[in-house]
């Protein structure tokens, strides 16, 4: 596959709604203490893992279009298209939903003090509202961070890769990702002292910081960096390539990651606060999901879990993913009240009950969210994009009549490639949201 055949990315909003779904799951079984006690309830933390997978893909996706360029040599995508189209992507749909959380009947303390934090997402530097407001929300000040580091990581990589397409660029770029990723590891054992502890005090606010998470992010860059490798043509016998394409093994690695995560949990924890050792296994298990869908080639195409993940309606929940993260934590206080006065007394039955109301609820105000705010957003945005590239693009005339006008300053041919390549890498940039 050459660098210009770049196949269609399948299965990524099969992995966004396998990702969301299970953060939905794991709440219902916190609100009705299963998730709390009993034989299952290891197995339920691991549900929380989600965000995990969703932190992946954001940097598999969000660094594809900077790894492509610097394999090519081309013009890094413009940050300021970048900044928008992330901004526009994550805020809106944030705002109502934090909003109605601020004036509805949920005690969110968010018209106080701290309402700029929480309108900025910067809520998780201050240990009193790391989960105030929109409680989940704490993942996306996390994201946010990491949309402000990648286009400086980029440039960094960019200038020291050396040779395009050389074995020494690409080990490079992975020796950057690499080191971003080890430090992150090295600074949470640092600061816990210990492989499998978990942070019950010194670090805590650090490690739900970007800092504290970026080897999540790492994983996923390195995967780009696979791809686009494998888009030029090369890595194609990389033992991770072999690997991507037997999705089925993927897909059970994967599971065993999660399993082995399971003993050194140490209890229903946070998920930032995890020691090393969980904290690994559920970035691999994570990478492996996304290494399932990264890697092109046509055993992907007979394979059962891409068949699933690629399949309409696991396309369209991934699609309204960000709206059902959004939502459904306000629509399960709501329901659980109704439902489950008496959660500690839950029965199985009951539980499920809540879990099916909660995801149709769910499912209702994220398709909501995506079809009200966050696609007519985006479409004002790129109509705007579209209105700036035609007006790069219109003839200026020069001349009136026998009078010679000054010519007016406009965009050579290499600056409106620039432009096209910024405004277009495959709706990648545009439409992600982890």
């Amino acid at each position: 596959m050459s660098s210009g055949a770049r196949a269609k990315l399948d299965g990524f909003d099969g992995l966004r709604a396998l990702a969301a779904l299970s953060v939905v799951s794991y709440h219902v079984a916190l609100s009705g203490k299963f998730a709390q006690a009993g034989s299952l309830a290891p197995l339920l933390w691991e549900l929380k893992g989600g965000v995990a997978i969703f932190f992946v893909i954001s940097g598999a996706l969000l660094y594809l279009p900077y790894a492509r360029a610097i394999r090519d040599e081309s013009t890094l995508p413009d940050w300021r298209v970048y900044a928008r189209r992330r901004g526009v992507r994550i805020l809106p749909a944030y705002w109502i939903a934090l909003t109605a959380v601020a004036i509805g009947p949920f005690g969110a303390g968010v018209f106080g003090s701290g309402v700029w934090s929480y309108y900025g997402l910067s809520q998780i530097y201050d240990p009193q509202t790391v989960l105030g407001g929109l409680g989940v929300a704490w993942s996306l000040c996390v994201e946010v961070s990491f949309y402000a580091l990648l286009p400086v990581f980029a440039w960094v990589v960019g200038r020291t890769a050396g040779l395009p397409g050389s074995r020494t660029a690409v080990r490079v770029e992975l020796g950057w990702i690499a080191v971003a990723g080890v430090a992150s590891l090295v600074l949470r054992g640092a600061l816990v002292g210990s492989v499998t502890a978990p942070f019950y005090d010194r670090g805590q606010t650090l490690m739900v910081s970007l800092p504290g998470l970026l080897d999540w992010f790492a994983i996923g860059m390195a995967l780009a960096v696979l791809r686009a490798e494998l888009e030029a043509g090369r890595a194609s016998r990389f033992p991770l390539a072999v690997l991507g394409r037997r999705a089925w093994l993927c897909v059970m690695l994967a599971f065993g990651a999660f399993m082995i995560a399971i003993p050194e949990q140490h209890g229903d924890i946070f998920l930032p606060w995890y020691g090393v050792a969980t904290h690994l296994a559920i970035g691999i298990g994570s990478g492996l999901l996304v290494l399932a869908a990264i890697v092109p080639g046509a055993p992907r195409t007979r394979s059962w879990p891409l068949r699933v993940l690629a399949s309409p309606v696991a396309a369209w929940v991934g699609a309204i993913s960000y709206g059902i993260y959004l939502w459904h934590f306000p629509a399960l206080l709501l329901i659980e009240r109704a439902v489950l006065p008496h959660p500690a007394s839950a029965s199985v039955a009951g539980l499920g009950l809540v879990w099916l109301v909660v995801m149709g609820a769910a499912l209702v105000l994220g398709a909501a969210s995506f079809y009200l705010v966050e696609r007519p957003a985006q479409r004002l945005l790129r109509r705007r994009e579209r209105h700036e590239l035609d007006a790069a693009l219109s003839p200026r005339p020069t001349v009136l009549a026998d009078v010679q006008l000054p010519e007016r300053p406009g965009l050579d041919d290499q600056a409106v490639q620039t432009r096209l390549n910024a405004l277009n890498s495959e709706g990648v940039a545009a439409d992600h949201l982890a």
